[in-house]
């Protein structure tokens, strides 16, 4: 508990800090929400000349937390006022970059509308949602794609407690089906293959009766590899090299050697071209383009927030600053000094709330009746020789 009450104060502290102010900050937002209804939206930023000089790389302790806004209704508006709250104090950012969910990407646009600056503020669309989304968009009405599904879901069942329970095919997700997609091509591969090798007798019968299904979706899994080929390849370009003037031929030359011998191939390929015109129009330099690293932090805190007796947007929010700092003894010193436990509260009260916990248990002990047993008092215990 000591521990945790320090980390936190030196949250708060790393929070309050005020940050450089310049024109080239790079922020990165997106939201959180676990149990109830608040959701907590995060904003990173990073200077875009820290950016280039990484050779388009960031690392956690590059970034610093900006903003942690918990609501209980996310909205454009409520997106829009942190982003204005926190250019006073940065400057105007040179670039946003986000997951486009629709009311971060609302807010950031009037926000962007609204600015003023002399320079063009870049509103960017994460290249790996991106990539999720047409693949979506693509298998989500796939009838193909959908039986094969069902028939690696009945298959695990089938599996999972037999001789081939070790090649049983990977468990699906539950939000999004079509994101499973590389795991279980990949799987398919492999079975496929195994199928050539020499098995033991009881092995090969259930192999067989089991697993020969796949061969009938042989065709549909090579062009179900070849849009996963695609979209890696984007993915890869981006995130190693950011968006700049030569993403879009650094792209077609990657994807030069694959067969787009169907027109859903041939279409992904468009979709992705356009995607990249559209993000590199009017660009000079290199730009990030992936927000996998708030998707990192925000996974981190989740490590922290899985310790609460119920996981929630609460304290552990405060977090976040902390393992994007370099934490030395001089500046955790000045932070215990400056940030009490008091003041830890004070903005837990005024941010989060009555946390769900606390009110599970105020609901849970209503009710209660005071035991009718009396408890034996120790003296008597020991006079009686009990």
């Amino acid at each position: 508990m000591v521990i945790q009450n320090w980390i936190l104060r030196f949250g708060l502290y790393k929070l309050r800090q005020a940050v450089e102010k310049r024109d080239d900050w790079v922020y990165i937002l997106d939201h959180t929400i676990e149990f109830g209804t608040k959701k907590c939206l995060v904003i990173l930023g990073v200077p875009l000349e820290l950016f280039r000089k990484n050779g388009c790389k960031m690392c956690h302790r590059d970034m610093e937390v900006l903003a942690i806004s918990i609501v209980e209704k996310a909205t454009a508006l409520s997106v829009t006022k942190v982003l204005r709250t926190i250019s006073k104090t940065t400057g105007m950012p040179v670039q946003i970059l986000s997951d486009n969910g629709s009311n971060i990407k609302r807010g950031i646009t009037d926000f962007i509308k609204k600015a003023k600056c002399g320079f063009k503020i870049r509103q960017t669309y994460d290249v790996t949602h991106k990539a999720a989304i047409i693949l979506k968009h693509h298998l989500k009405d796939d009838e193909n794609w959908k039986l094969f599904v069902d028939f690696a879901c009945k298959t695990k069942r089938n599996l999972v407690h037999t001789v081939l329970g070790y090649i049983a095919p990977p468990k699906p997700q539950d939000k999004a089906r079509w994101l499973n997609l590389d795991a279980y091509i990949e799987w398919a591969e492999n079975i496929l293959c195994m199928g050539r090798e020499k098995m033991r007798k009881a092995e090969k019968d259930k192999f067989k009766e089991q697993l020969s299904w796949i061969r009938k979706f042989k065709k549909n899994m090579a062009e179900w590899r070849i849009m996963l080929d695609i979209l890696q390849a984007l993915k890869n370009e981006i995130k190693s090299n950011g968006i700049n003037e030569d993403t879009k031929s650094n792209f077609e030359e990657s994807i030069s050697e694959l067969n787009l011998n169907t027109a859903r191939l041939i279409m992904i390929r468009n979709e992705v071209i356009e995607y990249i015109e559209e993000e590199c129009a009017e660009i000079s330099g290199a730009y990030p383009g992936c927000s996998d690293i708030i998707e990192s932090v925000l996974g981190k805190y989740k490590i922290f927030s899985g310790k609460s007796p119920m996981k929630e947007v609460g304290k552990a929010v405060l977090t976040m600053p902390v393992f994007t700092s370099n934490v030395e003894y001089k500046e955790v010193k000045v932070a215990m000094e400056c940030v009490s436990t008091k003041d830890v509260k004070t903005w837990l009260d005024e941010n989060v709330g009555v946390s769900l916990f606390a009110k599970r248990k105020k609901a849970f002990s209503r009710g209660k009746t005071k035991s009718s047993v009396k408890i034996f008092p120790d003296k008597l215990k020991k006079a009686a020789g009990f």
